[in-house]
């Protein structure tokens, strides 16, 4: 049907960290990326029955719990994830979030699971509000963050044109990668139909049979609710045919838009920005500042262990390389660990 790539949801209330015993797994508060302390770790594996996403796995050679770490040293100097950078459909987008950190809990317990995802928006901050912004200096925030969040793609699409969902908002971890569920292909089935594919009444009647039901993705995306995955699905029709009239010289249908909510300049903008944004408007990444170095040093990487030779090369500088691995158990390096006389 579709393939729906899931990855560390990097939420803003992980459950994760919630179950840790020992501490081992936090939130930078820098950036919101979510990591596991190698050296705090103690490999009792709560996080992995406590992640609703299943994206901790238990690493049996080191005995440490490992996930996703947003490939935090390419972030700092501005680099985009591996993972998205090498995406041959160019389809992932990084972009900085500001959000009310003191109404996360809050918006957690909303009562209706329905609801949560109305909740999530309600978080995130407009980054070109002058309120915002004054706040933002107030508590430090460098004004090449400001911009980066004033250009952050991801606000575009999860805020401004809503075209993008968390997924499985109903687990109340607020995760923070979300999705624009697929438009499955309708095209030719019109086409065989005898129906003017590209026409938007035709669309917008189609997404009531699509192949991949509208009930599927409601309960991947908002907890059930139909009625918008429905209008994100009538976004995406609205925009191909819009834009299939300025593709043959003819302007574009400002009926079309209004349908949807929308204007004919927004549905272009969100064209340029689904279809054919460049680089450095998909991914907009500002870097760690040199001040905020010794903030960002951590106790140990989510997936180093010791004599790791990639450690120091975070751009995959050492692939191929072998790696020197000592086979313990558990309670033999825990035996060793609190040995008094080797310390």
């Amino acid at each position: 049907m579709f393939f729906v790539p899931r990855i560390c949801e990097h939420c803003l209330n992980p459950s994760c960290a919630a179950a840790c015993p020992s501490g081992a797994i936090y939130k930078r508060e820098e950036d919101g990326i979510v990591l596991v302390d190698q050296d705090a770790c103690r490999g009792w594996r709560q996080c992995i029955t406590g992640c609703p996403y299943k994206k901790i796995y238990f690493n049996h050679r080191t005995g440490k719990a490992e996930k996703c770490h947003f490939c935090y040293p390419r972030i700092e100097v501005g680099l985009p994830t591996v993972c998205s950078e090498t995406c041959v459909g160019r389809l992932r987008y990084i972009g900085i979030i500001l959000y009310d950190a003191d109404r996360v809990t809050e918006a957690a317990a909303t009562e209706n699971p329905q609801d949560l995802y109305e909740a999530q928006l309600d978080l995130m901050l407009d980054p070109r509000d002058p309120e915002v912004i004054a706040a933002a200096r107030e508590q430090g925030i460098p004004e090449d963050w400001l911009e980066a969040a004033a250009k952050s793609p991801i606000y575009a699409l999860c805020k401004y044109f809503k075209v993008a969902l968390p997924l499985h908002p109903e687990y109340r971890t607020m995760p923070m990668v979300w999705y624009i569920p697929p438009l499955s292909p309708v095209v030719d089935l019109l086409q065989e139909q005898g129906h003017d594919a590209e026409a938007a009444g035709n669309l917008f009647g189609a997404i009531d049979s699509l192949r991949i039901l509208v009930e599927y993705l409601a309960e991947l995306f908002t907890a059930g609710d139909t009625a918008v995955v429905t209008g994100v699905l009538q976004k995406l029709a609205a925009m191909r045919s819009y834009m299939r009239d300025i593709a043959l010289g003819r302007p574009g249908d400002e009926e079309i838009a209004a349908a949807v909510g929308m204007t004919g300049g927004a549905i272009q903008q969100m064209y340029r920005l689904l279809a054919i944004a460049k680089y450095d408007e998909r991914y907009v990444i500002p870097q760690a500042h040199r001040e905020e170095a010794h903030n960002l040093e951590e106790l140990g990487c989510s997936v180093d262990f010791d004599g790791d030779p990639s450690m120091g090369e975070p751009f995959g500088g050492s692939s191929g390389k072998p790696v020197p691995v000592t086979i313990q158990s558990f309670n033999a390096m825990k035996a060793a660990r609190d040995d008094e006389s080797m310390v």
